[in-house]
């Protein structure tokens, strides 16, 4: 064979196959760019819907049937509220602020909204100055909420502070809780301090009428209380805390899981109510 022939067989760069190249990236790069721009215009329109969203709410308060039923329609209600008794009490004690809304949103020094592609936060003060927290969500691709979408309606006599003041809230308040445990536990290490627990919180006298059950109790767990953490944030696994908002006021439960068992201490407005190992 010639050496001509060997030459003629080299393949040449196509510039047809370079632009194809160029074309399925560029299509790779508009992908993201699509996604932001259709998840833009999809948070809009939430935020666009969600003044009639909030005031078909408004409405279904105004009476007590349609609160249970918004009650026992959004599960979501009772990490807040224990049961529907608690919820229409405290709806029934700010129904008057969100009667009459107004077709159009009110100015923006009362009325806050956030919305993202699926659902809003907002912000309402009512008639009596008192604001009105409401979180609403909608299914969307392999997101499901529970219920009707309701997550969360609070009433509150101040605004909601913003998302990154939220968050710094809610760590104090969980750090500061923590630190009530601790010192719980740091009592119940002696029998004298248990002693003086039991005289000293009479909350504690349904579960344990005499101070040798609960003499008995802190026996069990004493063992494990040096290995305690200063603060639980490596052990995010065996700390279970709750806050619900009730009709007798705010109640924490904060739990520990030692070996023996998960210690569960329960405050209510304040004081000391309830105390608990379950056994593993």
């Amino acid at each position: 064979m010639a050496p001509s022939d060997w030459s003629s067989e080299a393949p040449r760069p196509s510039r047809r196959r370079g632009s194809l190249l160029l074309k399925v990236a560029l299509g790779l790069l508009a992908i993201p760019i699509a996604v932001i721009l259709f998840l833009s215009g999809q948070s809009k329109a939430v935020e666009a819907r969600a003044w009639s969203v909030i005031r078909k709410i408004a409405l279904r308060l105004q009476t007590d049937e349609e609160t249970r039923r918004l009650y026992r329609a959004n599960p979501a209600l009772a990490r807040v509220y224990r049961d529907e008794q608690a919820f229409l009490e405290r709806v029934q004690a700010h129904r008057g602020q969100l009667s009459g809304l107004p077709h159009l949103p009110p100015s923006a020094d009362r009325y806050e909204c956030f919305a993202g592609p699926n659902g809003f936060r907002a912000s309402l003060q009512g008639s009596g100055g008192v604001w009105t927290t409401f979180e609403v969500r909608q299914d969307i691709l392999l997101e499901k909420v529970p219920g009707e979408g309701v997550l969360r309606l609070e009433f509150s006599p101040t605004k909601e502070a913003g998302g990154r003041e939220r968050r710094a809230q809610r760590k104090a308040r969980a750090q500061a809780d923590w630190q009530r445990y601790r010192e719980l536990c740091g009592r119940l290490a002696t029998d004298e301090g248990t002693r003086l627990l039991w005289q000293q919180e009479p909350g504690l006298h349904r579960d344990f009428p005499e101070a040798g059950a609960l003499l008995a109790l802190a026996g069990k767990v004493r063992p494990h209380l040096p290995a305690l953490p200063e603060m639980p944030g490596l052990f995010r696994g065996r700390v279970n805390r709750q806050v619900l908002n009730g009709s007798s006021g705010e109640t924490v439960r904060l739990g520990y899981a030692f070996p023996c068992g998960t210690l569960t201490v329960t405050w209510s407005e304040g004081r000391l109510s309830g105390l608990d190992l379950a056994p593993r």
